[in-house]
C-alpha cells in the first residue's frame, strides 16, 4: 500500500489517540509559522553611515597680515536702497549701501573691526577701520563716483621678529596652513610691489556685492591725513529729466491758462531756456537757507555754499524708441503768437505744424549739472524744484534771485523739493594726489595668487563688472521698451484717433469744448517722479506760508531736548551733505 497506514483495522481507543497526537503536531506547526510570519513584518534595519570627521572650522587670525589705507571708488543705483548710510536700531525697508559693502569687506576678511559690544552680530561695524565717506546719498539716491576710505588687510608678507617666529612654531596645522598660502606667491628676497602684487580689491569686492553695486578702482597711497569726507575739493550731482516731463495733455485743454504764468505753454513741456537762465543763477556763493531742509539737530547757523557751475545740458541718447506719438502736432508745444491775445483769436499757425519729424527724436533727455565743494542736506532736490516750477511756466527765472536774498526772503516758503530717484552723485575730485587703479589698469589686476588661479580682470567676461550691469541695464530697457510700446498703442490703437491727433487744430473750439470745460480747476505740477499730480489751483512760491528762521527751530530743538543754549557748543555742529 506504498506506506500508507491502513485505519481499518484500528481500534476505537487507538485511532482516538492517533488524532490527538496529529492535532498537537498541527499546532506546533502553526506556532512555527506564525513566528516566521511576524519576523518578516519587522523593519530592515539600514546600515549605520560611517560618521566623517567634522571640519574645523577655519579661524581667521588677522595678526597675521598686514594692513594699509585705501580709498574705494565705486557706483551704485540707488532705487532699491534706503541710501548710504546706516543707522544702528534703525529699521529700514530696504538694505542701505554701507550694509551690502561691509558685508562683502567682512566676507572676504579684508576688515577687522573692533568689537563693539553695542552692536548686534552682523551689523556694520567700523570701529578700528579709519573708514569715512565723502557724500552721504539719501534713500533712492544714486552714485557713479562715490569714494571711501578705509584701512584693509594687504598682501604685503609680514616681518616677524624673533619672539614672534618662536611663537609661530607653536601654530596649529591650520594656522601654519593659512601663513603659508599667504606667503606662497612671494619671495621675501623679492620687494613686494604695492599694486602689482596686492590683492585686488575691486575685483574681490565685485563678485561678494548686488549687481547693482560696482567697484570701479582703488588708490593704493592716499596721503596719511586722507579722508574722504574733508579731502574732497568738488562734488559734482546730476539730475536727469525728459523732455517732455510727462504726456501731454492734448487739444486745447492742455494749454495753461493763469494769467501769471511766464507765457502761454502746453502742459507736459517745459521750457529750457528759461532753466537755463535760472540755473547760471546758483553760481556763486550764496546763502542757501531756502533750498534746503533745515536739521535743528545739527544746530547749522552758517547757510553759505559755493556753487563752482550750474547747467541745463541734453543728454544724448542716440535715436529715440517707439514714443513716436509725441511727434503729433496735438501733443506738441504750443508757441504763443507775438502779441497776447484771448483763445478764440488763436490760429492754425499757432501750433508747431512742422513737430511731426522729431518723432524719432523726442522724448529728449537733459540733466540739470552742479558742482560745489560742499551741498546741504536736500540742497539739490530743493534746487530742481524751483527750476521745474520755472520750466513749466509757472513761476519766473527771477524767483531764484528772490530766495537767494535772504533779506528779502529770510524764512523759507512752503514748497516739496523734487523726488530723489533722478539724482546722481556723479563725482568727488580730491585734487591732482590720488592715484585710481581701474578694473582695465593691467597693473591693478593682481599677479599674485588671484591672478595664478585664473582669474578675469573683473571687468570683462563672466561674473565681470561689464556683464553684472549689462543685465541690470538689459532688464530695465526690456522693460522701457514694453511699456512704451503699450503707450503708443493706446493713442495710435485706432486710426481715426490717430488722425485726429495728427491735424492741427482749426482755431478756438475745434475741438468742440465750451470755455469752462477747457479751464483748469487744478493744476498739474511735476517734481521729477514718474508722473505729475494735481496740486489745486496755483499759488505762486513766494505768496506761500513761511516757515520759522532758522535760529527759531534751532532754539526749539534745544528747548526741546532741555540743552541750555549757552551750551550749544557741546552739540554737534556738522554741516550735513546731499
Amino acid at each position: 500500500m506504498n506506506g500508507e497506514i491502513d485505519y481499518s483495522q484500528w481500534s476505537p481507543n487507538k485511532l482516538a489517540e492517533r488524532v490527538t497526537l496529529l492535532e498537537s503536531q498541527l499546532k506546533e506547526q502553526t506556532a512555527r509559522y506564525d513566528q516566521l510570519l511576524q519576523k518578516s513584518k519587522a523593519p530592515i534595519p539600514l546600515p549605520i553611515p560611517k560618521l566623517s570627521k567634522p571640519k574645523s572650522v577655519r579661524q581667521f587670525n588677522p595678526s597675521k597680515y598686514t594692513t594699509r589705507l585705501i580709498a574705494l571708488k565705486f557706483a551704485y543705483l540707488g532705487q532699491q536702497y534706503n541710501g548710504l548710510e546706516y543707522h544702528a536700531n534703525n529699521k529700514t525697508p530696504y538694505p542701505t549701501i554701507e550694509e551690502e559693502l561691509w558685508k562683502a569687506l567682512h566676507k572676504a576678511k579684508l576688515i577687522s573691526p573692533i568689537p563693539n559690544p553695542s552692536l548686534k552680530e552682523g551689523e556694520p561695524n567700523w570701529d578700528g577701520c579709519e573708514y569715512s565717506k565723502c557724500g552721504r546719498t539719501d534713500k533712492g539716491v544714486s552714485a557713479f563716483g562715490q569714494v571711501i576710505s578705509i584701512r584693509v588687510r594687504s598682501n604685503r608678507p609680514l616681518i616677524s621678529t624673533e619672539s614672534e617666529k618662536s611663537q609661530e612654531e607653536e601654530g596649529t596645522e591650520e594656522e601654519d596652513r593659512e601663513r603659508c598660502e599667504h606667503n606662497a606667491a612671494y619671495n621675501t628676497m623679492t620687494p613686494f610691489d604695492p599694486i602689482k602684487d596686492e590683492i585686488p580689491y575691486p575685483q574681490i569686492l565685485n563678485r561678494l556685492l548686488p549687481s547693482e553695486i560696482r567697484v570701479l578702482g582703488w588708490c593704493p597711497s592716499p596721503p596719511e591725513d586722507f579722508s574722504a569726507r574733508f579731502s574732497c575739493t568738488e562734488r559734482c550731482y546730476k539730475y536727469f529729466f525728459t523732455q517732455p516731463a510727462f504726456t501731454p495733455t492734448v487739444g486745447m485743454k492742455g494749454l495753461l491758462h493763469t494769467k501769471k504764468l511766464h507765457g502761454r505753454r502746453r502742459e507736459g513741456w517745459l521750457d529750457i531756456q528759461a532753466m537755463r537762465e535760472a540755473a547760471r543763477k546758483f553760481e556763486g556763493s550764496h546763502d542757501f537757507r531756502n533750498f534746503c531742509k533745515v536739521d535743528p539737530s545739527k544746530q547749522i547757523d552758517m547757510f553759505v555754499r559755493l556753487v563752482n557751475s550750474s547747467e541745463i545740458t541734453e543728454v544724448n541718447t542716440g535715436e529715440g524708441g517707439p514714443m513716436g506719438y509725441l511727434g503729433f502736432p496735438d501733443f506738441q508745444q504750443y508757441h504763443p503768437p507775438r502779441t497776447e491775445r484771448i483763445e478764440s483769436e488763436l490760429q492754425p499757425q499757432d501750433f508747431d505744424k512742422a513737430a511731426s519729424p522729431l518723432a524719432q527724436s523726442i522724448p529728449k533727455l537733459y540733466a540739470f549739472k552742479v558742482k560745489g565743494s560742499g551741498f546741504l542736506w536736500h540742497q539739490v532736490r530743493h534746487m530742481v524744484a524751483i527750476l521745474f516750477l520755472i520750466g513749466q511756466g509757472l513761476e519766473k527765472p527771477s524767483l531764484v534771485d528772490d530766495l537767494l536774498d535772504t533779506k528779502k526772503t529770510p524764512q523759507k516758503p512752503v514748497y516739496d523739493m523734487a523726488d530723489a530717484a533722478p539724482l546722481v552723485l556723479e563725482d568727488c575730485k580730491f585734487g591732482s594726489g590720488l592715484r585710481w587703479i581701474t578694473l582695465d589698469d593691467p597693473s591693478g589686476n593682481g599677479t599674485g595668487a588671484f591672478k595664478k588661479r585664473g582669474k578675469s580682470d573683473g571687468k570683462h567676461g563672466i561674473g565681470g563688472a561689464v556683464d553684472e550691469l549689462w543685465k541690470v541695464w538689459h532688464k530695465h530697457k526690456i522693460d522701457e521698451t514694453l511699456a512704451s510700446s503699450l503707450l503708443d498703442l493706446m493713442i495710435r490703437g485706432h486710426k481715426s484717433d490717430a488722425e485726429s491727433y495728427n491735424r492741427v487744430p482749426q482755431g478756438d473750439n475745434d475741438y468742440g469744448l465750451p470755455d469752462e470745460a477747457r479751464k483748469q480747476e487744478s493744476q498739474k505740477i511735476f517734481l521729477g517722479g514718474d508722473s505729475s499730480r494735481y496740486g489745486g489751483k496755483y499759488t505762486s512760491v513766494l505768496e506761500r506760508p513761511r516757515m520759522e528762521t532758522v535760529d527759531a527751530i534751532n532754539a526749539k530743538y534745544l528747548k526741546r531736548k532741555g540743552i541750555d543754549p549757552r551750551e550749544r557748543n557741546g552739540v554737534k555742529t556738522m554741516s550735513p551733505e546731499e
